[in-house]
Formats: structure tokens, sequence, C-alpha cells
């Protein structure tokens, strides 16, 4: 099964407080079957746009997807992904190689970078995702 899967990470300062979005849909489907937003600790934006990657990769595995295509407003991450652009950052090295990781356990796979305005309900989960509290310990 195919999904397709909306990522995005807000953080409000950069490092600051931090939230992701994702939402989920079946290839071919008009509203999304699922969605998700949640409270980060304090990071900088890319690595909330990873960690929505890497929340989004997760909960495709568990719902059965075989096939994923991510899109993401994140050009630098797209293209990291995509090899184009190196990942110089320490601190989005381990979270670029999970990524890779976890891309991996699809049949088929790829991350793209849509325009803002296409990626809109995930921003929007994203920016509930900073307004929630942290989860506990």
């Amino acid at each position: 099964m195919k999904m397709i899967l909306h990522t995005d990470g807000a953080s409000k300062g950069n490092p600051g407080t931090a939230g992701i979005g994702v939402a989920f849909w079946r290839d071919g489907e008009a509203e999304p079957f699922h969605t998700l937003a949640e409270r980060l600790p304090d990071t900088t934006n890319n690595a909330a746009e990873y960690t929505a990657l890497l929340r989004g990769l997760h909960e495709a595995l568990l719902k059965g997807a075989s096939e994923v295509e991510v899109r993401t407003d994140s050009e630098l991450m797209a293209k990291q992904i995509a090899g184009l652009y190196g990942v110089k950052s320490p601190d989005l090295q381990p979270l670029f190689a999970e990524a890779k990781r976890l891309l991996a356990k699809f049949d088929k796979a790829k991350v793209v970078h849509v325009r803002r305005e296409q990626n809109a309900l995930a921003d929007k989960l994203a920016n509930q995702g900073v307004k929630l509290p942290l989860p506990a310990p």
C-alpha cells in the first residue's frame, strides 16, 4: 500500500519551542486518514523537520505502508535526503542517518520538496504541536 505523507516541523526561536505535524493519505484518497501534532523539547527548525519525517516514517511502517512519498516544504531536508546536499550539522547527522535507515525499509520511498502552500495541513499541525504541553518523560 502506498502512503503519501505531508510533514512539517516548527520552532519558535531557533532553537526554541518546537512541534511537528504529519498528515497521512492513502494513495488516491482526497482526505487524510490520520494526522498528528506533537510538541518537542526545544530544538532548531531543521531538527524539527527531520523529527517530523522520522515520526511519519515510523507511523507509515506501523500502518503497513510498503511505499511512501513524503512531501515537505523543507528544501534543505529534501535535498539532503536525495544526496544533493551534504549534512554538515553534527546535530542533524544522526537524524539524517535514521531517516535513510527507515526509508530503506520501504519497497519504494522518496522525499520531495513542495511549496509551503502545498503543505498547509502539516504546517498547521506543526504549529499546533508547538502549543501542546511537553509529554511526560
